[in-house]
């Protein structure tokens, strides 16, 4: 009889639509904001800084809040934690759909900080309840919710801003995330646990950073997992203009919409595959072939003189990026102790969210030498990435843990 009032199956299912809704309308809001910037008068010599200011500012909330959304999780239960993320993203899509002029856009992308931190709290849900020999695999999966967003959203998205504009696409993307709510609500149970409610916020998030500190291949791993996100955050918003820049078309929308599925489609089908494979063969060997196939793929787009040809590296790109993010999470939680473990998952994209900061802001101040340059040093942070994680080791495959009936 199992302890757990969820079914780790059935949570998976719900974490992986959790992500692919998110990663559904975040792309919407990436890959259309050149556009969108066009519509909002936004002059064209500028869109490219604009780009790249806009996808930072929602950590200058985010990156702070981070240590302490776990915190609160322990403190008043994880399933209010997870839907809170979900409601501030439909806020965030009805005002960005509202917006007059680029500083609206950015008010409302601004409020993109309270939507993170439910990531962190979804694995650690799901590594309670999962057996050991399906960690990986669970874990990859849910990991794919979000490529399959990148896959079925920016063609549909593509198809809606030619017809109808990029405000239409941003009310169904609050349609759509106010559904996951209603989803989250219903069928999330909270797990049976003892809430800490005499720890103080800024203890827990400290105690939370103690048990990072305290744990040095963690330590390790967030550095390979920072640089590897710092590549990928500095090109990938400049995707769009790159294929605007080579595309002299009717239908840019359409045209930027296609290549993107292209990485969601292969990111889709590549990740729970990594997964297993990473559960067969080892995780971090692996992990380091994905980070350094990654990086061959960036710079295929930044030679690249045809759409085609972006659109190529761009599935290349998402048939290894997938692993590096599943293939992360699991050597996370195989790396942090069983008594630090949840806290540890809590934080478990803090260097992806500062690489988000980071990126996108070093990419703007040097996309006035060009789009290209930005690609190719996203290639120079993917090989760092690469470089540090060699330092990490290989872990012993674990006995499996007693678990509930499967």
């Amino acid at each position: 009889m199992s302890p757990h009032r969820n079914d780790w199956r059935l949570t998976v299912g719900l974490f992986a639509l959790t992500g692919l809704v998110e990663s559904l309308a975040f792309g919407h809001l990436s890959a259309f904001t050149p556009l969108y910037l066009s519509q909002l008068h936004v002059a064209q010599a500028d869109i490219p800084r604009w780009t790249g200011i806009l996808s930072a500012l929602g950590f200058i909330i985010g990156l702070p809040m981070l240590p302490f959304w776990g915190v609160l999780a322990d403190r008043y239960g994880r399933k209010i934690i997870v839907i809170r993320s979900s409601v501030f993203a439909a806020l965030i899509y009805a005002l960005s759909a509202f917006a007059p002029d680029v500083y609206w856009l950015g008010f409302a992308r601004f409020w993109g900080g309270f939507v993170m931190g439910n990531t962190g709290v979804m694995m650690a849900v799901q590594a309670d309840i999962t057996p050991r020999d399906r960690l990986g695999t669970a874990v990859a999966v849910i990991s794919a919710g979000s490529p399959v967003g990148m896959a079925i959203g920016p063609a549909l998205g593509g198809q809606i801003v030619d017809t109808f504009g990029v405000r239409s696409l941003l009310w169904m993307d609050t349609g759509l995330t106010v559904l996951v709510v209603l989803a989250l609500t219903l069928l999330l149970k909270e797990e049976p646990r003892i809430l800490d409610r005499t720890q103080t916020a800024r203890a827990g998030a400290a105690e939370a950073l103690r048990a990072i500190m305290h744990t040095p291949l963690v330590i390790g791993l967030f550095s390979a997992v920072f640089f590897l996100a710092l590549g990928l955050s500095m090109a990938m918003p400049y995707t769009p203009i790159l294929v605007t820049q080579l595309y002299h078309g009717l239908k840019p929308g359409t045209t930027i919409g296609i290549v993107l599925t292209l990485t969601g489609i292969t990111m889709a089908i590549s990740t729970p595959v990594w997964g297993r494979i990473g559960d067969r063969n080892g995780h971090l060997g692996v992990f380091r072939l994905c980070a350094a196939l990654v990086a061959v793929t960036l710079a295929g787009q930044a030679i690249a003189g045809q759409v085609w040809q972006v659109g190529f590296w761009r599935a290349a790109q998402g048939l290894c990026q997938g692993g590096i993010g599943a293939l992360a999470m699991t050597l996370l939680a195989l790396y942090s102790p069983p008594e630090r473990r949840s806290s540890i998952l809590t934080l478990s994209l803090l260097p992806q969210q500062l690489a988000w900061f980071l990126g996108p802001l070093a990419a703007a101040a040097l996309s006035g030498l060009g789009i290209r340059v930005v690609f190719w040093a996203g290639v120079l942070a993917l090989l760092a990435g690469l470089g540090v994680s060699m330092r990490l080791p290989e872990l012993e495959h674990p006995e499996p843990e007693p678990q509930a009936a499967r």
